[in-house]
Parts: C-alpha cells; sequence; structure tokens
C-alpha cells in the first residue's frame, strides 16, 4: 500500500480539484493548464471560466474577452419609434465567429422579425431566454437542409405573447429540450401541449404560469414526460384531483409546485388533502411539495398534506422559481 508521501493530487476526483482550482486566478490557471493533457482537460471546465476576473491585468486583448464570452444579455426596444431590432444577421455571423464558447442569450423587449427563423441563432446555444419579445409566426420553422441543428436544450418564456402552438410545436420536433419554462404565454393551449408532448420526451423540467391550458394538458405530461424531475404550475383553472392522478406515473418526479390551481365547487373533485396525498404518494422520487395555502384549505389542510406524507417537505410558502440560469444551461 502506499504511504500518504506518495499521493499526488491526481488521486482526488476530478470535481475536487476543480474546486481547488477555482480559487486560482487566470495566470495560474494558465500555467497549470501546460503541464499535462489531463490538467489541460480539467482547466477547460466551464464551472472555472464563469467568473473571469481580469482587474489586474493591465492589457487584454479584444479577442481574448469574446473568446471567454459564455453569456449575453441584450435589450432592444420593442414598442419604441425604432423600427429595427437590435439583433440582425450581420451581428449573429460576426457573434459565432468571434464568440465560438456562448451558451446562453437572453432577449428583453426584441422585435425578432428582422432575424428570418432561430437557425440564424448561434448553433453553440444551449439556453434561449426571451422577455416580452416579438416573436413572427415562421421563426420556429424547421430547419432548411444542410443547415447546422442548434443544440438549445433550455427555452425560457416570459411574457411573450405572440408564442403559441404552432411554434411549441415546430420547436419541439426539431430539438431536444431539457427544461422549458413558459410564463404569460396564454397563446399555448392543451391543443398545443398535445401535439407537442411526445416530442417533448426529454423534458427533467417543465413550468407553466399563466398559460392558456386547463387540467387537460397533465394528462400528456402524465402520458409522455416521464423523465420530469420538477413540475412547476401556476394558475392552473379548475384543477380537480382526476387531474392531479394523470401524474402519479411520473418515476423521477422530484419536486412539484401548485399555485393558485384552485378547484371550483364542492365535492370529490374538489382538491383536499386527501385527494393531494392520494396524487402524491405514488412518486417514488417526490421530496417537495409546494402548496397556495389559500387555495387548499389553510394550515390545517396543510398539516394533514404533511401527515400523509411523512418523505415529502410540504410547504405552503410562495415557491420562487428553482431555476437557476447558467451561461451553459441551467443548474439545480
Amino acid at each position: 500500500m502506499e504511504g500518504p508521501e506518495s499521493l499526488s493530487l491526481n488521486y482526488l476526483p476530478e470535481n475536487i480539484l476543480i474546486d481547488i482550482l477555482s480559487c486560482l486566478g487566470v495566470r495560474d490557471l494558465l500555467r497549470i493548464s501546460r503541464v499535462c493533457k489531463k490538467w489541460r482537460r480539467i482547466v477547460q471546465d466551464k464551472k472555472l471560466w464563469v467568473h473571469v476576473d481580469l482587474s489586474g491585468y493591465s492589457m487584454v486583448s479584444s479577442k481574448v474577452l469574446w473568446l471567454l464570452l459564455l453569456s449575453l444579455s441584450l435589450r432592444g426596444q420593442l414598442g419604441s419609434l425604432r423600427k429595427q431590432g437590435l439583433l440582425s444577421p450581420a451581428l449573429l455571423r460576426a457573434l459565432s465567429q468571434r464568440c465560438p464558447r456562448l451558451r446562453l442569450l437572453s432577449l428583453t423587449q426584441e422585435d425578432l422579425k428582422g432575424l428570418g427563423s432561430h437557425h440564424q441563432l448561434l448553433a453553440s446555444l444551449r439556453t434561449l431566454e426571451m422577455c416580452r419579445c416579438e416573436v413572427p409566426p415562421l421563426f420556429f420553422r424547421a430547419a432548411p437542409q444542410g443547415s447546422v441543428r442548434t443544440g438549445l436544450e433550455t427555452l425560457v418564456l416570459r411574457n411573450v405573447p405572440s408564442f403559441c402552438d404552432s411554434h411549441l410545436k415546430s420547436l419541439a420536433s426539431q430539438v431536444s429540450l431539457k427544461t422549458l419554462v413558459l410564463s404569460g404565454t396564454y397563446r399555448v393551449t392543451d391543443l398545443g401541449i398535445r401535439d407537442s408532448a411526445e416530442s417533448l420526451a426529454q423534458l427533467s423540467r417543465l413550468e407553466l404560469h399563466g398559460c392558456g391550458v386547463s387540467e387537460t394538458v397533465l394528462h400528456f405530461v402524465g402520458r409522455h414526460m416521464r423523465k420530469l424531475r420538477a413540475l412547476q404550475l401556476s394558475g392552473l383553472p379548475s384543477l380537480t384531483g382526476a387531474g392531479l392522478g394523470c401524474i402519479s406515473q411520473l418515476p423521477e418526479l422530484e419536486t412539484l409546485s401548485l399555485e393558485r390551481c384552485r378547484g371550483n365547487g364542492e365535492g370529490a373533485g374538489l382538491l383536499n388533502p386527501e385527494v393531494i396525498v392520494a396524487a402524491c404518494r405514488p412518486l417514488p422520487a417526490l421530496r417537495t411539495l409546494h402548496l397556495s395555502q389559500s387555495d387548499f384549505g389553510g394550515p390545517d389542510a396543510i398539516d394533514k398534506v404533511r401527515e400523509g406524507l411523512p418523505g415529502c417537505l410540504v410547504t405552503s410558502a410562495p415557491c420562487p422559481s428553482p431555476l437557476v440560469l447558467t451561461p451553459w444551461g441551467t443548474s439545480r
């Protein structure tokens, strides 16, 4: 057996090595990358280049800065007198050449009519976030033959009213999304989820907030999206026990959030502690359940749910989205 004196850093797991290297500056990381092929590969890990401090360097080449860029946020002038959008095919071509590592593009108040289609976005993108943007009808149409397919994995849309069922169906058929967040996209309906559900089979996170869907959507979720680990629903009208029961067959679901999903009226269909427990108990991986206290009968009702699901953390506090956007995707 080798003694402690013969051990080296090479014996440590790579995740531990990355944590150690994260304490070093840019100059030291570049020096370490010259040691061997293994160290060069480890130094190139994206976790080491999320925040790059170049304040100690008097001169930094603009070429280096472009290469280091992992995420980009742009704000357009949608609704203003300016007719032309900020993004253009020429700008995207320049970004594609200068920023080969760009993984996240966040757009706010941008009119995308001038781009024609999403295929003009960077092939390196893994996350696309849009807030209060205008999306033309054919923006997510199928790629022309021979064009480079995007590797998009995360789509986050907030208050993009022009995004509709046909957009979702077309995009889902072309990319393998892992995370889909739709908030305030009221033109996405049960029909759109139904037509896209089979193509969204690889989703691990789905959030629907203020969309034009009913509890019928849960039938398609439970049937096709078997890899879901997190499901957040808010503003879903008239959610009943029958609807909630549709997700009882999701074997990997860890987090479920129900806010402002109160059923109407009295009777067996109304969500109550017994109905919620019956729907959630078959979920083997469920660890966290978020409920709106005002929707489900107050503190006493929440306590009953906790008693019925002893292995699950049940909270009635407002649930902020746990989605954390990073330059290369999402983290939990």
